[in-house]
């Protein structure tokens, strides 16, 4: 009985020992466990960076500590920079995050918030103002600098002021200094010079023609083109493109040379005409037949059918040529 009552208070014991010890591990993994989600970090897919530098706390969330430490330089104002899984793995086994991609697919995009005057705001402003110094025309400035883009704070307005601009007729080149966003707060500064690009409106196909198609007014529309690559056989004057045909297609947009394009034939080879004679005081006709095609204002020889007599005439109209005087 004795010894029956032994086991029974071992077992008990032993028993109420695997009890604490099973609680002590469950308490112990729960705490771990909320620990853990105390600091669970995660990726910030898409990121708007606010000033020259990229951070830690840019690409993750939930970091326990060092959310400020810089990891390199943010990208230019609207652009954007993607971290993909292996420089994101990287970061995190560098600082020893509790993070790792899920798969190669995990990503970050990071954008830069900020105020961006662009070149074509610049160029404008600088255009108005060249006007006021008397200079006409168009033209296109060329930059001496690629970047001429102003950059500024997010909070601040997309505008700027010319302080100073100076210009050389001679050399086509320009100077000038602006402050922005405005004289009263010049947060920056900058001096831009450059040349200034004469332009030339040129007259070109709105669509592409065919061989034979007559050039009307509807056909044509203009571009401006740098005087300095107007070839001297360019066509300018679109008074020289109307009523003409294409030698070959032209296409739209295109300059043309004068080589490119004909009077369009108004009188065919075999082709029966009106002659015309005309010196003054007598006025007669007679018929006649093209012995060569003809435009308008070319040569040709014509058979007076009549006679069968073969003069030269000079084509004035469809069909209808007139005999020189002797």
């Amino acid at each position: 009985m004795n010894n029956v009552k032994s086991i029974w208070n071992d077992w008990s014991i032993a028993l109420r020992t695997m009890v604490v010890t099973l609680s002590l591990f469950v308490g112990a993994l729960l705490l771990l466990t909320t620990s853990q989600s105390a600091y669970a970090v995660g990726l910030k897919e898409n990121s708007i960076v606010t000033d020259n530098t990229i951070k830690l706390g840019d690409v993750f969330y939930g970091l326990p500590s060092n959310e400020n430490k810089v990891l390199g330089p943010a990208p230019r104002p609207g652009t954007e920079m993607v971290l993909n899984a292996r420089t994101l793995m990287r970061i995190a086994i560098a600082l020893d995050l509790p993070w790792r991609p899920a798969s190669s697919a995990d990503y970050v995009v990071l954008s830069r918030a900020a105020t961006l005057i662009g070149h074509e705001q610049i160029e404008d402003g600088l255009k108005e103002a060249l006007i006021e110094k008397g200079l006409k025309g168009k033209y296109n400035l060329k930059f001496s600098s690629e970047h001429t883009e102003i950059v500024l704070p997010k909070d601040q307005p997309g505008s700027f002021e010319i302080t100073s601009i100076s210009f050389d007729p001679k050399k086509d080149w320009f100077e000038a200094d602006i402050v922005a966003p405005s004289k009263n707060n010049p947060i920056h500064r900058a001096r831009v010079s450059g040349q200034v690009e004469r332009l030339t409106s040129i007259p070109v196909l709105s669509n592409a023609l065919h061989k034979g198609t007559i050039i009307g007014k509807r056909d044509i529309e203009f571009i401006d083109i740098p005087s300095r690559s107007v070839n001297h056989d360019y066509i300018t004057n679109a008074e020289d493109l109307r009523g003409m045909t294409p030698r070959r297609i032209l296409h739209a947009g295109k300059p043309i040379q004068t080589s490119e394009v004909q009077a369009p034939r108004i009188v065919e080879r075999g082709d029966f005409v009106t002659m015309v004679f005309d010196d003054g005081l007598l006025n007669l006709t007679a018929k006649g037949k093209a012995l060569e095609n003809g435009a308008k204002g070319d040569l040709i020889r014509v058979v007076n059918t009549g006679s069968n007599r073969t003069v030269e005439a000079l084509v004035t109209a469809e069909r209808e040529v007139t005999v020189q005087p002797n």
